[in-house]
């Protein structure tokens, strides 16, 4: 009997020890939560589009920070000097980040413009380009990064993706097949895995929409909040106006491999702060974050 409570008391030891530094067994987060945000940080060569990335650069952090997502995926961070501003203002909160070492020339060579942080450390796993592109998209190198996050409550991995914006349904399928892939690479039994991102698949296509979800043996949810769509031309005014053009393109979706959540909520979210005469919207998608229950 004293062997046995000796042995209780050094697991809890062990289990003490796991921990990060400053946290115990009551103060844990029970929920883990991710975002995914194009922020439209094109390079500031193409000014004739009036984007201005280094302004909103400035702003979005403390927008993000209000919120508080434990992991936040961007995509479009093709701005260096962007970049840089938005690193420097979100490293209080997020201290660990994945994607800044893909850069080459003007373009990236790794799952072009998707960078990643996060409040817990994260590691890289694997980065592909994606085999088949079209247009712009091709001299981008759209693609997938997966990383790992040592969440204190439940490791997990991470795929940040931006996938072909126009171009034809095979090259879209194409992509959807081998993000598939690289989450199935690194598939743990009892890990769970998320896919974040703009896969600009529009979740009304009777088509592409379970298609991506098949191909990636992947779940979504519902929006549970007002706003449902994350590129709104009726809303956003960093698009053109256009009533009828209102898409649900990005998406956090997730892949249990055996792990149960208790309880999963999506949500659209539009960030705005008024950067100049005419705009207020921060970027011309708003973001998606999921909230699990762990």
């Amino acid at each position: 009997m004293k062997n046995f409570f000796l042995l209780i008391a050094c697991l809890f030891s062990v289990s003490a020890m796991c921990l990060p530094a400053g946290m115990n067994n009551d103060t844990v987060p029970n929920e883990l939560s991710i975002m995914t945000y194009n922020i439209k940080f094109l390079p500031r060569g193409a000014f004739y589009i009036h984007h201005h990335p280094v302004v909103r650069a400035r702003l979005i952090p403390a927008q993000l920070m209000k919120e508080a997502p434990d992991v936040i995926v961007f995509e479009e961070a093709f701005d260096g000097y962007a970049d840089r501003v938005l690193r420097r203002k979100l490293k209080p909160m997020y201290p660990y980040c994945a994607g800044w070492k893909n850069r080459k020339v003007i373009s990236y060579k790794r799952a072009g413009g998707v960078l990643m942080f996060s409040k817990y450390p994260m590691k890289e796993l694997e980065s592909i380009t994606y085999s088949k592109c079209k247009g712009i998209d091709c001299i981008a190198h759209k693609g997938s990064m997966l990383v790992e996050v040592e969440h204190p409550k439940q490791k997990f991995q991470l795929l940040g993706t931006h996938m072909q914006a126009g171009g034809g349904p095979e090259i879209k399928a194409s992509q959807h097949v081998e993000a598939g892939e690289l989450l199935k690479r690194h598939e743990e039994k009892g890990m769970p895995q998320f896919a974040a991102g703009d896969f600009n698949t529009h979740k009304v296509d009777t088509v592409l929409y379970p298609h991506m979800l098949k191909a990636m043996c992947c779940q979504d949810g519902d929006i549970c909040t007002d706003l449902k769509f994350s590129s709104d031309h009726l809303l956003n005014d960093m698009d053109s106006y256009n009533p009828n053009r209102r898409n649900l393109i990005d998406f956090v979706l997730f892949k249990g491999n055996g792990f149960e959540p208790k309880e999963t909520k999506r949500c659209v979210i539009a960030f705005e702060q008024q950067w100049n005469k005419k705009h207020k919207s921060l970027s011309d998608h708003n973001a998606v974050v999921l909230r699990m229950k762990l």
